[in-house]
Protein backbone atom coordinates (compact mmCIF):
# COMPACT_ATOMS: atom_id res chain seq x y z
CA UNK A 1 0.00 0.00 0.00
CA UNK A 2 1.01 3.49 -0.91
CA UNK A 3 1.51 5.67 2.07
CA UNK A 4 -1.48 8.20 2.79
CA UNK A 5 -1.51 11.69 4.31
CA UNK A 6 -2.33 11.31 7.76
CA UNK A 7 -5.35 13.24 7.42
CA UNK A 8 -6.92 11.15 4.43
CA UNK A 9 -6.39 8.00 6.35
CA UNK A 10 -8.63 9.87 9.24
CA UNK A 11 -11.38 10.46 6.83
CA UNK A 12 -11.27 7.17 5.10
CA UNK A 13 -11.96 5.83 8.44
CA UNK A 14 -14.93 7.58 8.91
CA UNK A 15 -13.65 9.79 12.00
CA UNK A 16 -13.59 13.47 10.32
CA UNK A 17 -13.35 15.32 7.43
CA UNK A 18 -9.56 15.83 5.82
CA UNK A 19 -10.38 19.67 7.79
CA UNK A 20 -11.14 18.49 10.73
CA UNK A 21 -8.56 15.59 11.04
CA UNK A 22 -5.82 18.12 10.54
CA UNK A 23 -6.82 20.06 13.76
CA UNK A 24 -7.10 16.82 15.64
CA UNK A 25 -3.55 16.15 14.48
CA UNK A 26 -2.72 19.84 15.23
CA UNK A 27 -4.19 19.18 18.51
CA UNK A 28 -1.81 16.66 19.63
CA UNK A 29 -4.79 13.95 19.26
CA UNK A 30 -3.37 11.42 16.73
CA UNK A 31 -0.44 9.32 17.68
CA UNK A 32 1.94 6.73 14.97
CA UNK A 33 3.76 4.45 17.00
CA UNK A 34 3.23 6.30 20.43
CA UNK A 35 4.86 9.67 19.09
CA UNK A 36 2.77 12.84 18.20
CA UNK A 37 1.93 12.91 15.02
CA UNK A 38 2.46 15.83 12.49
CA UNK A 39 0.23 16.90 9.78
CA UNK A 40 2.49 16.55 7.22
CA UNK A 41 2.72 13.16 7.53
CA UNK A 42 2.10 10.62 5.17
CA UNK A 43 1.35 6.93 6.69
CA UNK A 44 0.87 3.50 5.75
CA UNK A 45 -1.99 2.09 8.22
CA UNK A 46 -0.45 -1.86 8.02
CA UNK A 47 3.17 -0.92 9.00
CA UNK A 48 2.21 1.59 11.72
CA UNK A 49 -0.40 1.94 14.83
CA UNK A 50 -2.10 4.99 13.90
CA UNK A 51 -4.22 5.99 17.03
CA UNK A 52 -6.79 8.75 17.84
CA UNK A 53 -6.91 9.62 21.48
CA UNK A 54 -4.97 6.35 22.22
CA UNK A 55 -7.64 4.33 20.83
CA UNK A 56 -6.88 2.44 17.37
CA UNK A 57 -9.01 3.60 14.60
CA UNK A 58 -11.67 2.23 13.31
CA UNK A 59 -11.37 0.21 10.39
CA UNK A 60 -12.04 1.41 7.08
CA UNK A 61 -16.08 1.60 6.32
CA UNK A 62 -17.14 0.11 2.85
CA UNK A 63 -17.66 2.32 0.32
CA UNK A 64 -21.06 3.88 -0.37
CA UNK A 65 -22.80 5.67 -2.81
CA UNK A 66 -26.37 7.28 -2.66
CA UNK A 67 -28.50 8.92 -4.96
CA UNK A 68 -30.94 11.71 -3.21
CA UNK A 69 -33.27 14.05 -4.27
CA UNK A 70 -32.23 17.19 -2.88
CA UNK A 71 -35.42 19.46 -1.97
CA UNK A 72 -35.44 23.26 -1.85
CA UNK A 73 -34.47 25.14 1.13
CA UNK A 74 -30.91 22.79 1.65
CA UNK A 75 -27.47 23.80 1.41
CA UNK A 76 -25.35 20.89 0.33
CA UNK A 77 -22.42 22.33 2.65
CA UNK A 78 -21.91 20.65 6.35
CA UNK A 79 -22.07 24.27 8.30
CA UNK A 80 -24.05 27.69 7.39
CA UNK A 81 -23.14 30.42 9.19
CA UNK A 82 -27.15 31.73 8.54
CA UNK A 83 -28.30 28.65 9.87
CA UNK A 84 -29.89 26.65 6.76
CA UNK A 85 -30.48 23.14 7.18
CA UNK A 86 -28.08 20.93 5.25
CA UNK A 87 -28.59 18.23 3.30
CA UNK A 88 -26.73 15.96 5.56
CA UNK A 89 -29.77 16.53 8.13
CA UNK A 90 -31.43 14.15 5.41
CA UNK A 91 -28.64 11.39 5.80
CA UNK A 92 -27.73 11.50 9.46
CA UNK A 93 -29.35 8.22 9.72
CA UNK A 94 -27.01 6.68 7.33
CA UNK A 95 -24.69 4.02 9.09
CA UNK A 96 -21.56 5.77 7.50
CA UNK A 97 -20.34 9.41 6.82
CA UNK A 98 -21.33 10.47 3.24
CA UNK A 99 -20.20 13.88 1.58
CA UNK A 100 -21.98 15.58 -0.97
CA UNK A 101 -20.35 15.37 -4.63
CA UNK A 102 -21.05 18.85 -6.17
CA UNK A 103 -23.48 21.13 -5.30
CA UNK A 104 -27.05 22.29 -6.03
CA UNK A 105 -28.11 25.87 -4.46
CA UNK A 106 -30.21 26.57 -1.53
CA UNK A 107 -33.37 27.35 -3.66
CA UNK A 108 -32.55 24.57 -6.34
CA UNK A 109 -33.72 21.13 -6.37
CA UNK A 110 -32.78 17.96 -8.04
CA UNK A 111 -30.58 14.34 -7.88
CA UNK A 112 -27.31 14.67 -5.62
CA UNK A 113 -24.74 12.16 -5.21
CA UNK A 114 -23.50 11.25 -1.82
CA UNK A 115 -20.74 9.02 -1.08
CA UNK A 116 -17.64 8.03 1.60
CA UNK A 117 -16.00 7.41 -1.61
CA UNK A 118 -13.39 10.43 -1.62
CA UNK A 119 -11.67 9.50 -5.07
CA UNK A 120 -14.54 8.62 -6.85
CA UNK A 121 -15.73 12.03 -5.71
CA UNK A 122 -12.21 13.92 -6.66
CA UNK A 123 -12.78 12.26 -10.42
CA UNK A 124 -16.20 13.33 -11.05
CA UNK A 125 -16.00 17.21 -9.44
CA UNK A 126 -12.06 18.10 -10.47
CA UNK A 127 -12.12 20.26 -13.75
CA UNK A 128 -8.76 18.22 -14.77
CA UNK A 129 -11.39 15.04 -15.05
CA UNK A 130 -13.71 17.06 -17.50
CA UNK A 131 -16.88 14.82 -16.74
CA UNK A 132 -19.53 16.58 -18.67
CA UNK A 133 -22.47 17.69 -16.67
CA UNK A 134 -25.81 18.41 -18.18
CA UNK A 135 -28.64 20.79 -15.74
CA UNK A 136 -31.92 21.55 -16.46
CA UNK A 137 -33.38 25.24 -15.47
CA UNK A 138 -37.21 26.50 -15.57
CA UNK A 139 -37.33 30.24 -15.34
CA UNK A 140 -40.14 31.97 -14.83
CA UNK A 141 -39.21 35.01 -17.48
CA UNK A 142 -36.40 35.37 -20.40
CA UNK A 143 -33.50 36.40 -19.25
CA UNK A 144 -31.70 39.50 -20.40
CA UNK A 145 -28.19 39.04 -22.22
Amino acid sequence: MEPLRLNKLLAERGVASRREADALIEAGRVTIDGRVATVEERVDPEEVDVRLDGQPLPPAPPKVHYLLYKPRGYITGRNDPRGRKSVLDLVEHLPVRVEPVGRLDYDTEGALLMTNDGTLAHRLTHPSSEVPKRYRAKVWRTPDD
